[in-house]
């Protein structure tokens, strides 16, 4: 009985969510009100506030949640069995891949809009995303440091420069809504940022 009843709620907290993300997506953070998102949802403004407390609260489980569902496709292009280059090649991609997502991009242009008044949001946005993205290489780095592939002393450093030079100038195009990159230009700024991090770094 318990369990069922657990499995109720988390689908309850679940879609709440999901009415959540689709709501301050669309309108923005200051904009979005519980109300359209307990319409969106069902229910009351009682089950969104047992679930998340507040409006502030229910938006930083949202920039957590969509943090998660971004980085996931990371952790499958990290491969220990490929070569170093092919495996930060699989990475930038897919990294690039993440950040020109429509909802990655909505994201990042409310935490932006809205960090310097809730600056909790923002860490809860830059500890889930970019930082959590830059530890997930670390650990990789580190990796290759003990196998005598690659040879440096702060392998945090050395991931945050390489998504660094993966961003380019790409991301900051596309949030400011130019035109997304082709699929050749994100393959050349790849390659090129590769070729730079392996020359700069390996053994």
């Amino acid at each position: 009985m318990a369990k069922t009843e657990k499995t109720t709620e988390q689908v309850r907290r679940d879609t709440i969510l999901q009415a959540g993300i689709e709501v301050f997506l669309e309108y923005g953070y200051v904009s979005a009100s519980v109300d359209e998102i307990v319409r969106r949802a069902g229910g009351s403004k009682r089950t969104v506030y047992k679930y998340f407390g507040n409006k502030e609260e229910l938006f930083a489980a949202i920039i957590a949640s969509l943090a998660a569902q971004m980085l996931s496709p990371l952790g499958a292009a990290i491969d220990g069995d490929s070569s170093l280059q092919t495996t930060l090649e699989k990475l930038g991609k897919a990294y690039l891949d993440v950040l020109l997502r429509e909802d990655s991009l909505a994201i990042f242009r409310t935490v932006v809009s809205e960090g310097l008044r809730f600056p909790e949001l923002a860490e809860t946005f830059f500890l889930n995303g970019p930082n959590a993205a830059v530890t997930r290489l670390s650990v990789y780095l580190e990796q290759r440091v003990k196998d005598g592939s690659l040879q440096l002393d702060d392998t945090h450093a050395a991931a945050r420069q390489y998504f660094g030079m993966i961003r380019s100038d790409l991301h900051m195009r596309a949030a400011l809504g130019l035109a997304l990159p082709s699929e050749d230009e994100i393959n050349r700024e790849v390659t090129r940022a590769v070729a730079m991090f392996v020359r700069e770094y390996s053994a």
